[in-house]
């Protein structure tokens, strides 16, 4: 969860847990369990795996949050990684999905985008151009993502494009309402399709691999298929530190300011009593020139971009408004200064 920095200790005990398939299991064993758990513990974190809207089972169960594949990665899929879902209708099922929960829970839901049941985030954006969906409310979210009985499944190494939308997907991590949750690897570039693709070895700096070592299908890997991408790594290290250094992203309120669906561009706001700041997601092919309304004695600056090429975005000050070019496929997370 988010909050103040602690270092494991084994005497301290157990801090978390997360239940597979929980709700396979009646309530009334996990308001039993919870009554164990949280008398042992009482700031115990407990996470169920439930795969859609799971406000009541959490209630009845008694759980701290679900893994959030329902209210953010189902979504996320649709919109960053497979344009299939207009930024409106982001926006509407972000805001209807979320507020199916209670207020605190919001806080607590687990933002993840893959795990050990579904394929690699840098695979889904390989593969996002796969139609027609078998599935469409889920965006085939987990649906049809193995090689072992989908032939046309490719598991090759994403390329710089692709690896620029993981880049904005792991931005709307760390941005967005609810800790996020990184899947080992994802960080410094694994891919694959599902089991056994999702369950390979975590690619260590100083590990290096011998190229013509076949994997667990047997097909020999690319020369640089394992490489540690130092690159992605400090990335995500960028990304989770603004999380961490920005209270209005772990705790503040959200809201959102801007869905263009021509132009495939979002944005909300996170607020807290100390701080403002604005997100904006581009995944058009063009430049979006974003346009925030003035308020007397704002400014904005820019403090984190998706790219990383922080030049390329520009503010241009105005009356009435500020103008701000976000890049294609990039986004900008911007702080409203307001002099005194």
């Amino acid at each position: 969860m988010d909050g103040p920095e602690r270092h494991g200790d084994s005497a301290d005990g157990i801090d978390g847990w997360r239940l597979d398939v929980a709700n396979e299991v009646p309530p009334g064993f996990w308001r039993d369990w919870h009554a164990l758990v949280r008398k042992i513990n009482p700031q115990a974190y407990t996470v169920a795996e439930v795969w859609d809207d799971a406000r009541r089972f959490l209630e009845d169960g008694q759980f701290s949050a679900t893994m959030n594949y329902h209210a953010f990665s189902i979504p996320v899929k649709g919109f960053l990684i497979d344009q299939s879902l207009a930024p409106s209708g982001a926006e509407r099922q972000f805001n209807d999905r979320r507020n199916e929960y209670p207020k605190a829970m919001q806080y607590a839901l687990q933002n993840l985008m893959d795990s050990h049941d579904t394929d690699r985030l840098a695979s889904m954006i390989v593969n996002a151009g796969r139609r027609p969906y078998s599935q469409p409310g889920r965006f085939d979210y987990d649906i049809n993502v193995s090689p072992r009985n989908v032939p046309t499944y490719d598991v090759r190494k994403p390329n710089d494009g692709e690896r620029r939308v993981q880049r904005l997907v792991a931005l709307m991590q760390m941005t967005y309402v609810g800790p996020p949750m990184v899947y080992y690897g994802d960080e410094v570039g694994m891919w694959g399709g599902d089991d056994p693709c999702d369950r390979m070895p975590m690619v260590w700096e100083e590990l290096k691999y011998d190229p013509q070592q076949a994997d667990p299908l047997g097909r020999k890997r690319e020369p640089d298929s394992v490489a540690f991408d130092e690159n992605l790594c400090n990335y995500y290290r960028g990304a989770i530190a603004l999380r961490r250094e920005c209270e209005s992203l772990r705790r503040g309120a959200i809201d959102f300011v801007a869905a263009d669906d021509l132009a495939e561009f979002l944005a909300f706001r996170r607020t807290d009593e100390h701080e403002t700041l604005l997100v904006g997601m581009n995944r058009g092919k063009a430049p979006y020139r974003w346009k925030i309304p003035a308020k007397e004695g704002a400014s904005l600056a820019q403090i984190f971009t998706a790219s990383g090429d922080s030049d390329q975005v520009t503010i241009e000050p105005g009356h009435a408004e500020t103008v701000v070019t976000v890049p294609a496929v990039d986004g900008v997370v911007l702080r409203v200064q307001t002099s005194k």
